[in-house]
């Protein structure tokens, strides 16, 4: 199965940390560093688009799905074009870091 993990990691007053990776949830796991994996959302793309639309009842997984939607709009779009079936499926790793200020 392939899914798309995201990490968000905050430091005090430093903004905030994302990691995120696409894969096998064995490759994501080795992806991101250990420190990291005790926040991680893994879900498929069809899964994180419901997340977005609030379609479930987990607020941590809308917002995390938020998150990917306002601050990484490219990923987004990719998540999108796969949940419909018209993306490729790409291994990919990246770390992000925005302050809030």
């Amino acid at each position: 199965m392939y899914y798309v993990g995201v990490c968000r990691y905050f430091a005090t007053g430093e903004g905030v940390t994302i990691y995120v990776a696409s894969g096998s949830e064995e490759s994501i796991r080795e992806a991101i560093p250990e420190f990291y994996l005790q926040g991680l959302t893994l879900l498929t793309p069809t899964d994180w688009l419901k997340a977005a639309e609030g379609e479930c009842t987990n607020e941590y997984l809308q917002s995390d799905a938020e998150v990917l939607k306002v601050y990484l709009p490219m990923l987004w779009k990719q998540i999108e074009e796969l949940a419909l079936g018209r993306g490729c499926h790409l291994d990919f790793f990246m770390k992000y870091h925005f302050n809030y200020a």
